[in-house]
């Protein structure tokens, strides 16, 4: 591959691993129609795939290729298209992208320019065909994981991918090496997603929060993300919906200890105290999780509740070695021992007296 002329190599592979993501995206969705045949010859599929050929030739010619705009605009439009045609077509289009990309012949602002302009193209009529199959079928289409888009959420469940000239041309001022990488992009977005999510959270915007939860699980599906979702919805009261990304936090990663505190808690919470209490252990067992006093806490109230005082003082105790500095956890052990001291000091006074 020849980078000469690229002042970053990064950048073209990024740009080529998002170009492939949306060649593949079009391909699953010629693929599940192509297989059913009445479904690739409805009317609105054709109108479709006639636009798309005929917009997309503009396009090349226009951007890629830089003909002038008075012969662009003598070019005959083809009144109706097949999907097959529409299919082969795409194909040479992504050849043809990567392999200018792949010869370096832009320079690097030019160049971001291009590659959003395309993206964004590729991606809305990528987009325009997953709502007719939609409509029209009942095929599944497994959406993109993009690395340089943005996603935007739509109510009919098909995301709008977008993604502006300027934030490829940060990767190409970016002089760390693994924000340039692909996955180094990929967690990079992640990250800022999921603390824009904790900012929503703080705010109590828990709408915003889940969106960008869930945002973040299109540049790595993690446990985390899962459970920050289901901590959105228990904010709610949602905590049906709350205890399902806890389950699926816990299918993804089994190790991280987070999703079996959240679980236990939204059980105490619906009164299910000796189901939480299971959760809570599985917690206290588990190899990754940060703020390990937690489920000893939440142990802890679940037997202040049950009144089993000398249980609910070991776990607070226990939380304390683990957080020695928690003021909160200081003052819940004194106390607790208070109320038992008291409790010992009465059974003392009501005691019976000896029989000899």
């Amino acid at each position: 591959m020849d980078f000469e002329n690229m002042t970053n190599e990064g950048l073209a592979h990024l740009a080529l691993s998002e170009l492939h993501t949306c060649q593949s995206y079009y391909n699953r969705m010629f693929f599940g129609l192509l297989e059913s045949s009445e479904s690739a010859k409805h009317q609105k599929i054709r109108a479709w795939a006639t636009t798309f050929v005929n917009q997309a030739n503009i396009h090349m010619r226009k951007h890629w290729l830089g003909h002038d705009p008075k012969e662009i605009q003598s070019i005959d439009l083809i009144e109706t298209k097949t999907l097959i045609e529409a299919k082969d077509y795409s194909r040479s289009l992504f050849q043809a992208m990567s392999s200018l990309t792949e010869a370096g012949l832009f320079e690097d602002e030019h160049f971001s320019r291009l590659m959003s302009l395309s993206l964004n193209f590729y991606f809305l009529h990528a987009r325009r065909l997953h709502l007719l199959i939609d409509e029209l079928t009942n095929l599944q289409v497994e959406l993109p994981r993009v690395s340089l888009m943005d996603t935007i959420f739509n109510d009919d469940g098909i995301p709008n991918y977008r993604v502006s000239a300027e934030s490829i041309f940060e990767l190409n001022e970016d002089k760390d090496p693994t924000i340039r990488s692909l996955s180094g992009q990929r967690q990079k977005k992640y990250e800022e997603l999921i603390h824009k999510g904790h900012q929503w959270m703080a705010k109590k915007e828990y709408d915003l929060a889940r969106e960008s939860f869930m945002r973040a699980l299109n540049f790595k599906e993690s446990a985390e993300a899962y459970n920050l979702i289901g901590w959105a919805y228990s904010l709610e009261d949602q905590y049906d919906t709350a205890k399902k990304f806890c389950m699926k936090a816990i299918q993804i990663d089994p190790s991280y200890g987070a999703p079996y505190n959240d679980l236990g808690s939204y059980l105490l919470a619906e009164g299910e105290v000796n189901e939480s209490l299971k959760w809570f252990e599985l917690a206290k067992n588990s190899r990754h999780y940060q703020n390990r006093e937690y489920p000893y806490i939440n142990a802890g109230r679940a037997y202040l509740s049950k009144k089993e005082f000398k249980k609910a003082l070991e776990e607070f105790s226990m939380a304390l070695t683990l957080a020695p500095f928690n003021e909160e956890l200081h003052t819940t052990v004194q106390r607790i021992k208070e109320t038992l001291d008291k409790s010992e000091l009465f059974q003392e006074k009501t005691l019976p007296p000896p029989l000899f």
